[in-house]
């Protein structure tokens, strides 16, 4: 039977668990919540039910969200408690669903942890000023199964290759729930497209939050046919892989009539983000580097301190890197697409009339 989390642990682990590590900004950026009355009053009635159970003292842990509630970083505003808590319940809930859809027999209150810690890190500048709809947005970008698929799907071509799809469920850290993953194929040829970062929520709207490279082998072949892309473009800016990638996808979203896009410009907590992750690959890194010289002949260690320098080689420093390929990159690919169907247009300014691009589909 598939379990599930309640209310009751939603608020607990904010309380004992979340609070405590985002203001220790070790591994997500500092946020201030700011609750109401009711807020501090669905607290207080809530130690009654966990003083029996438990030697932890939930009270220092709301006088130390009371005392942190104004530190100088971005604050959210919680106007009803219970609703706040609600949203968070059904998200953890339809993650966990998802999650054991896909196969994973995931912890439900590990993944709760999880999440409470992290799906702040999706926060938009409009999303700050009103978290009862970042909230509804995220549950019902959980919630939606249009490209769902288990196994490679079959969906269209590219030249002479066929072009499988396959959905696959992102990491809790990631910025969208899914991922869709084209590959070309011809007998021995394989490519893995770069993958998109995507959610549809309730209204099938499409957010595209990133297009990330696949770090699987790429056939020499397929790479010289995804050039062919690039013909007659002055500047390409972006590599056609990229390209081909979002093209498959705007042709996937068209055949389930999703004809409204949305690719949001800034994520006001990614940059910080990325350089607490540079902090601690590089702090972990020296560690186990001093642990690993003094037991050379420890073959778990040996294995440890190369799994940790990939990851240290992967994030430290990157940050400014990480942050084009979420704003700039992605933008270039959007305006690359308009050269490639003229049934898309941009029906916004971007930075004048919100913090994302949008795009709409135009049917013929």
């Amino acid at each position: 039977m598939l379990r599930k989390i309640d209310i009751q642990d939603v608020i607990e682990i904010f309380l004992r668990y979340t609070i405590h590590e985002i203001k220790e900004e070790k591994e997500v950026p500092n946020i201030n919540f700011h609750f109401q009355k009711d807020g501090y009053l669905l607290f207080f009635k809530m130690l009654n039910t966990w003083k029996d159970n438990t030697n932890h003292n939930y009270y220092d842990d709301i006088v130390f969200l009371m005392q942190h509630s104004k530190d100088d970083c971005i604050t959210l505003n919680i106007h009803n408690s219970m609703q706040f808590f609600n949203y968070l319940k059904d998200i953890i809930n339809e993650t966990i669903r998802v999650s054991y859809q896909y196969g994973d027999n995931v912890n439900p209150y590990v993944t709760a942890t999880y999440l409470l810690r992290r799906i702040w890190l999706r926060l938009g500048i409009n999303d700050i000023e009103n978290m009862q709809e970042f909230l509804a947005k995220q549950l019902s970008f959980i919630q939606n199964r249009t490209f769902d698929t288990l196994d490679d799907k079959r969906v269209n071509t590219f030249k002479d290759y066929d072009v499988l799809m396959r959905t696959k469920v992102n990491d809790l850290w990631d910025e969208t729930t899914r991922r869709m993953v084209f590959t070309l194929q011809k007998d021995n040829d394989i490519y893995e497209l770069p993958h998109i970062l995507y959610d549809i929520d309730g209204n099938t709207t499409c957010y595209i939050y990133g297009v990330q490279s696949s770090q699987n082998e790429k056939s020499k072949k397929i790479v010289r046919a995804l050039y062919t892309l690039n013909k007659g473009i002055l500047n390409p800016c972006v590599h056609p892989s990229k390209v081909c990638a979002l093209l498959l996808f705007m042709a996937e979203l068209e055949k389930v009539n999703i004809n409204k896009i949305i690719v949001p410009s800034m994520q006001v907590l990614s940059y910080h983000y990325h350089e607490l992750l540079s902090i601690e690959a590089k702090k972990n890194y020296q560690e186990i580097l001093e642990e690993y010289a003094l037991n050379p002949d420890d073959s778990y260690l040996k294995n440890r301190c190369e799994y940790i320098k990939n990851w240290y080689l992967h994030v430290y420093e990157k940050e400014d890197k990480i942050s084009y390929l979420k704003t700039e990159e992605l933008l270039y690919l959007v305006y690359r697409l308009l050269e490639h169907k003229d049934n898309m247009e941009i029906t916004n300014e971007i930075n004048l009339q919100g913090d994302s691009l949008n795009i709409k589909i135009k049917k013929y």
